[in-house]
């Protein structure tokens, strides 16, 4: 019995080995290998940003070109409505004919009278600047003591407009007529008793000379509103085919007093009789731009004289009296001078009539 126990435990054994062997041999299936997926939240966040940072900066960069652009365009909108300066001191030319021909036929229009001279003055007065920075005194501007004839007017044009700095000069060709008295000895035939005798008599003659110069009228405007800046002169008649040059204001300075004022003082008055009396080719030795009366007018005085020293020389401001050779009506006339200085010769670098 025991036997058969111990044989039939025996065989269930072996059936179980049996069947852990053979499940031994089956191959479990391995394990399948999860792909777990990176984190790319981080990425596309700095992304966005990034593109929406560029729009915000491009977006700004737009509005500032525009804002930029339209400035632009309204300063030269504002630039091209804004009148220009010369623009702004545009004058009708036909406008100041108008108003100077008046002024014209009072200044050359000279008659021996005192009544009609103290008009004269009053009527040319009412023509200027209500404030000249002139050199001369009002009483004196067109004073004619020494006269000894009339001035008749014959006929005027323009000649020629220059712009110069804060005023237009313009130039008159003017034609007139001196009247001046003459003393002359004459031979009468005279009774003496019953005969007659000739005898030699002086008396005095009306004689005329006609001349021909440019008359120069500084003139100021404030739109169609004018007056003379400064006392007219007169030069000689130049061709219009040459060349025309064209001037700054000085602040007040020093005047010079040194060793060499009395050798300028000097030399104006030499270089004003010159002036007047010569030919303009003749004053090429004392003038870099040689001009002259060439004996239209005789030479006077030079009086008030301003001398200021300068890196290159001096600068002389003056005023200078002229007159009519027949009649000795004074003309008078401001100058500035540079002079240069060289082996203790003066030499006029420019001239100008102011």
């Amino acid at each position: 019995m025991l036997q058969k126990e111990n044989e039939s435990e025996k065989k269930e054994e072996s059936f179980f080995r049996a069947v852990h062997q053979k499940l031994n041999r089956v191959k479990k299936p391995g394990k399948a290998k999860k792909v777990v997926p990176k984190d790319r939240s981080k990425m596309v966040a700095v992304t966005l940003w990034a593109l929406l940072s560029s729009l915000l900066i491009f977006s700004l960069l737009a509005v500032l070109l525009s804002v930029n652009t339209r400035s632009v365009i309204n300063e030269v909108r504002r630039d091209f409505n804004k009148p220009t300066e010369d623009e702004q001191i545009q004058m009708s030319v036909t406008a100041a004919e108008n108003f100077l021909s008046g002024f014209i036929h009072e200044y050359v229009n000279v008659k021996n009278d005192m009544d009609s001279i103290e008009q004269r003055k009053e009527k040319l007065e009412s023509y200027m600047v209500t404030k000249v920075d002139g050199i001369f005194e009002d009483e004196r501007r067109y004073d004619l003591t020494g006269l000894k004839g009339n001035r008749i007017l014959n006929e005027y044009n323009l000649y020629n407009v220059k712009k110069e700095k804060g005023y237009n000069l313009f130039q008159y060709k003017v034609n007139y007529t001196n009247q001046f008295p003459v003393e002359k000895e004459v031979e009468k035939t005279v009774k003496d008793g019953k005969k007659e005798k000739k005898v030699k008599e002086k008396v005095m003659e009306i004689q005329e000379a006609e001349k021909q110069l440019l008359l120069n009228i500084p003139v100021a405007n404030k739109g169609d509103a004018f007056a003379v800046n400064a006392v007219p002169y007169f030069t000689r008649i130049y061709d219009l085919k040459g060349k025309i040059i064209s001037f700054k204001k000085e602040h007040t300075r020093e005047e010079y007093t040194g060793s060499k004022k009395e050798s300028i003082e000097k030399f104006l008055q030499s270089f004003f009789e010159k002036y007047a009396s010569q030919k303009k080719e003749d004053m090429v030795y004392m003038m870099k731009k040689p001009e002259s009366l060439q004996d239209s007018l005789s030479f006077g005085y030079v009086e008030n004289v301003k001398i200021f020293e300068t890196k290159k020389g001096f600068e002389v401001s003056c005023d200078v009296e002229f007159k009519e050779k027949e009649n000795e009506i004074p003309v008078k006339e401001p100058f500035t001078l540079e002079l240069t200085e060289t082996s203790g010769q003066f030499y006029v670098k420019d001239l100008k009539h102011q």
